[in-house]
């Protein structure tokens, strides 16, 4: 991603828009560039699902000290598959990372895929048709520093979270 974007994120007001080739990179990557760059105060991310992979990844970043605070919105269909005993059953590890991290998420019928980061100066908004894990599909992501439509999500978001 760091080649991709030449080490550089989206200035103020400025978006960029990407579409990946057989799993050339995937959501992750963006949240791994930009808590490089700069700490990540906090997290939202939307999402079918998270993958063990992605969320261990951020566990390290929260370690490190890039990653101070995420809340997840997840579709139903991961809490599911502990249920069935899927393939893709690991939403007990998702809740254990969860809470050792003290992240929230909330599970709720759920497919939009929005990423939001704040940092000490900037609002990125990750919008993509990508799911939170590794997926070696052509995705698109429109990836911007924004305040004003990081606001629009955020407030949309801490709505979701009170109907709940």
């Amino acid at each position: 991603m760091d080649k991709i974007l030449d080490q550089c994120l989206p200035s103020n007001d400025e978006c960029i828009k990407l579409i990946s080739f057989d799993g050339g990179f995937s959501s992750i990557s963006f949240i791994s560039l930009v808590a490089q760059k700069e700490n990540i105060l906090e997290l939202i991310a939307s999402s079918l699902r998270i993958g063990e992979k992605q969320f261990i990844h951020l566990a390290k970043l929260s370690q490190a000290g890039r990653l101070n605070k995420a809340t997840f919105f997840l579709s139903t269909l991961m809490k599911e598959d502990k249920k069935k005993k899927h393939k893709y059953d690991y939403y007990s590890k998702f809740e254990e990372v969860c809470k050792i991290n003290n992240w929230k998420h909330i599970v709720i019928n759920n497919h939009s895929k929005i990423i939001l980061m704040r940092t000490q100066n900037n609002y990125y908004v990750l919008e993509t048709s990508s799911n939170l894990n590794e997926n070696p599909k052509i995705e698109q992501y429109s990836f911007e520093n924004n305040k004003e439509l990081y606001d629009f999500y955020y407030d949309f978001f801490k709505l979701l979270k009170g109907r709940i």
